[in-house]
């Protein structure tokens, strides 16, 4: 037979701080993994990268933002059309600024990644539609003014809008 052996009362409060102090440092290990990830993710985007430029003390910053993409469609004995899907670069323009930066020049070019051709039905020629995306480059100078610095997010960004 095997003796089963109790714990004492303060052996038991004890084993349970140790598994309570185990788990808070486990969810403090978690949210500190999940914040680096939040800030890697942060830093890939273009306000991300202006920060970045304007900490390391870059005059110029230059970034790309598709504007449109457009997907090639063929109908068989129909015809051929594209359907289009555009984004707003206002957003994160306007955020590019508050990290201080001017945006001094914007342009835009398509960018083909291919296209589809199929023989008109009863008739001679071809339908051919074209799949691709319009990419916005945008070029801003350093301008210390428009800084807002990060302590402005969130809500705080909001009410400053609006007054």
């Amino acid at each position: 037979m095997a003796l089963i052996s109790k714990k004492s009362p303060e052996q038991q409060a004890q084993a349970a701080a140790q598994k309570e102090q185990k788990r808070q440092e486990a969810e403090e290990k978690r949210q500190a993994e999940q914040l680096e990830r939040d800030r890697q993710a942060f830093l890939s985007t273009p306000v991300g990268q202006a920060r970045q430029s304007f900490e390391r003390g870059d005059l110029v910053f230059q970034c790309s933002i598709d504007v449109m993409s457009q997907q090639a469609i063929i109908v068989a004995m129909v015809g051929s059309g594209t359907a289009q899907a555009a984004k707003d670069p206002v957003v994160v323009l306007n955020a590019v600024c508050r990290e201080g930066w001017e945006l001094v020049n914007g342009s835009f070019v398509f960018v083909e990644q291919g296209q589809q051709s199929r023989d008109k039905f009863m008739s001679s020629g071809q339908n051919v539609a074209i799949k691709g995306e319009t990419v916005g480059y945008y070029l801003f100078k350093r301008c210390e003014a428009l800084r807002r610095g990060s302590e402005t997010e969130g809500d705080d960004s909001l009410s400053s809008r609006s007054r």
